[in-house]
């Protein structure tokens, strides 16, 4: 037995005085996010900086090398199995990541509005 669905019909037009209640209530939502984010500055925690140093230090130096030209033998070795540039692509992916990622997250993170 299919059952009908009744469809209601929703009014989208909105009262005034419901706007001016929704207004309202988020200006002190507004404010206090606004003097919150005054206090907010990137870069200025340094707690885990010996491991963003080291990760950073890996992924740029002989490791990264290593996992780069790893990568790109695969990649290249599969694209030539399989006659697809898919995995070669890939693998150059995986090889700006390392090479670039670091510097452009640092960038990210360091920034100041």
């Amino acid at each position: 037995m299919i059952k009908k669905i009744k469809i209601r019909k929703v009014n989208t037009a909105k009262s005034p005085k419901n706007w001016k209640t929704r207004v309202l209530k988020a200006l002190p939502v507004a404010a206090g996010c606004a003097l919150v984010a005054g206090s907010a500055m990137a870069g200025t925690d340094t707690t885990f900086d010996s491991i963003t140093t080291t990760l950073s230090e890996w992924s740029q130096g002989s490791l990264g090398k290593v996992l780069t030209l790893g990568t790109l033998l695969v990649g290249g070795g599969y694209a030539v199995a399989t006659q697809s540039a898919k995995a070669a692509i890939s693998a150059g992916g995986i090889a700006l990541t390392l090479a670039y990622g670091p510097s452009v997250l640092q960038g990210i993170f360091t920034a100041v509005f």
